[in-house]
C-alpha cells in the first residue's frame, strides 16, 4: 500500500478528500491528516508518506515553506492544492519540483487523473529502485566472483608473478608484504559423518565461509575465498601474533560448536614473497594435508618454533604462552601427537636448518651455529651428531666429494 498524508486547513477539505476516491482500492492508506505545515512535517517524519496533498495557504508554516523542508528530508510525490487567486504561488510550487497541483474546489474526475498519474510515476520510481538494488547487487557479486576466481588461480600459481601487482591494484585487495594467510579445513570427528549425511557439500562450503566471515566481520578488514580443493582461505593484515592466534582459535571453537573440528595453519608474508602467496600457500595446504590429525595448539606450536629457532634463548615457556596454554599441557600434547619433546624438536628444526646452511661453502660452523639459535659450536656439533650421524666437519667433507 501507498502511504497518503493529508495537510490542509480546512477539515472540510480534509474530510472531503478522505471521502472522494476509494483509497484503499486504489493501493493507498491515509496515515494522516494535518492543519498546519509544523504538524504536517511531524507527522511526515513519523508516516514516511509517499504522497502528499498540501494546501498553499496554511498557518504558522505554510504550503511552500513545508514543501521546500519536505522535499529536503524526504523522496516523495507532493500534490498542491490551491485556488485560483493563488495561481502564482502554485507556479512557485512547480519550481520546488512538485508532482501536480489541483485546483480548488477539487473535482473528482481531475483527481482521479491525477493520482493515477502519481501511481504511475511511484510505480515505475519503485522498479527503477528495485533494479538499481539489483544491478548494484550484481555488480558486487560479480567482483567478488572476478576476485575470488583471480585468488584461486593465484594460490594455484596459474598466475604470472609479474601479473600479480597489476590485478592486485585492479581489483583493490589490501594484500602486501604484511599479510597473513590462514587455511582452514573441514576434517574428521565424531560429528562429520552427520554432517556429510545432511549437508551438501555446496551447503557445507556455504556455511562454513560464512562461519568464518562472521567471526571476522566486526574485527579485523579480510578477505575470504574457498580454493579448488575446498579449503578455506584467508588474508587479513592483522599485524598483533597474538590477536591473530586468538582469531583463528575463535574460528576453530566455532566450528566444533556448528560443524567439525577444523585444521588451522597459518603464515605470514615475508617482505616481497608476498607476491608468490601461492608458495605459501601450498606450504600451508601440503602441512594440513600430512598434518590433519594434529590439534591446532600443537600445529601453532611447531609454526612458532620454526619461525623462531634462530632465538637461543627460545624456550618451552614462551612458545606456550604464544599458543595460550601452560608448559606442562603443551609439552604432553607434543609428546602425545609428534612423539618428540619440546627440545627435541626444536632441535631437530635447528639441524634441519643447519644442513641447509653447510651446501653454502661460505658460511664457517660457528656462523652456522649461531645462524640457528646455539652460543656453542660445541653443543651444536654434539646436536648435529645426534641428529644426521655424523659430525659437521665431516658431514661437510662427505657433501664435498
Amino acid at each position: 500500500m501507498w502511504k497518503l498524508l493529508i495537510a490542509d486547513d480546512e477539515p472540510r477539505i480534509r474530510r472531503g478528500l478522505m471521502k472522494v476516491l476509494p483509497w484503499e482500492e486504489l493501493g493507498i492508506q491515509i496515515v494522516g491528516e494535518a492543519e498546519d505545515g509544523i504538524e504536517a512535517l511531524e507527522l511526515a517524519r513519523a508516516t514516511r508518506p509517499d504522497l502528499v496533498f498540501v494546501d498553499i495557504n496554511m498557518p504558522f508554516m505554510d504550503g511552500l515553506a513545508f514543501v521546500e523542508e519536505l522535499q529536503i528530508e524526504f523522496k516523495c510525490l507532493v500534490i498542491v492544492i490551491t485556488g485560483y487567486d493563488e495561481f502564482k504561488f502554485a507556479q512557485k510550487a512547480v519550481k520546488l519540483n512538485v508532482f501536480d497541483y489541483i485546483l480548488k474546489p477539487v473535482d473528482r474526475v481531475q483527481l482521479k487523473e491525477v493520482i493515477d498519474n502519481a501511481l504511475l510515476e511511484l510505480t515505475n520510481k519503485k522498479l527503477k529502485d528495485e533494479y538499481r538494488i539489483f544491478t548494484n547487487k550484481q555488480l558486487v557479486t560479480n567482483s567478488i566472483l572476478i576476485r575470488d576466481n583471480f585468488l584461486r588461480r593465484w594460490v594455484g600459481d596459474l598466475v604470472e608473478p609479474a601479473e600479480v601487482n597489476k590485478n592486485l591494484s585492479y581489483l583493490q585487495l589490501p594484500i602486501n608484504e604484511s599479510t597473513r594467510i590462514g587455511v582452514f579445513k573441514v576434517v574428521q570427528s565424531t560429528n562429520v559423518g552427520t554432517v556429510k549425511k545432511e549437508w551438501t557439500k555446496d551447503l557445507l562450503d556455504f556455511a562454513s565461509k560464512n562461519i568464518v566471515e562472521d567471526i571476522l566481520s566486526n574485527k579485523v578488514p579480510h578477505i575470504v575465498f574457498h580454493d579448488e580443493k575446498g579449503h578455506i582461505v584467508i588474508f587479513s593484515p592483522l599485524q598483533n601474533e597474538s590477536e591473530w592466534i586468538d582469531l583463528c582459535m575463535a574460528i576453530q571453537n566455532k566450528f566444533e560448536e556448528i560443524l567439525a573440528r577444523m585444521v588451522i595453519y597459518t603464515d605470514r608474508m615475508a617482505g616481497e614473497n608476498y607476491l608468490r602467496a601461492d608458495r605459501i600457500y601450498n606450504e600451508l595446504v601440503k602441512d594440513i594435508n600430512m598434518k590433519g590429525s594434529l590439534s591446532p595448539v600443537v600445529l601453532l606450536a611447531k609454526k612458532t618454533v620454526e619461525q623462531a629457532y634462530a632465538m637461543p634463548n627460545l624456550s618451552l615457556q614462551e612458545v606456550a604462552d604464544q599458543v595460550r596454554v601452560s608448559p606442562n599441557y603443551l609439552s604432553k600434547l607434543l609428546k602425545k601427537e609428534i612423539g618428540s619433546s619440546f627440545i627435541d624438536y626444536l632441535t631437530e628444526v635447528r639441524i634441519k636448518q643447519a644442513v641447509l646452511f653447510m651446501n653454502d661453502p661460505s658460511y664457517k660452523v660457528y656462523e652456522i651455529a649461531e645462524k640457528v639459535g646455539y652460543n656453542s659450536q660445541h653443543y651444536f656439533s654434539k646436536a648435529f651428531k645426534k641428529i644426521t650421524g655424523v659430525s659437521p666437519m665431516s658431514y661437510r667433507k662427505g657433501s664435498r666429494s
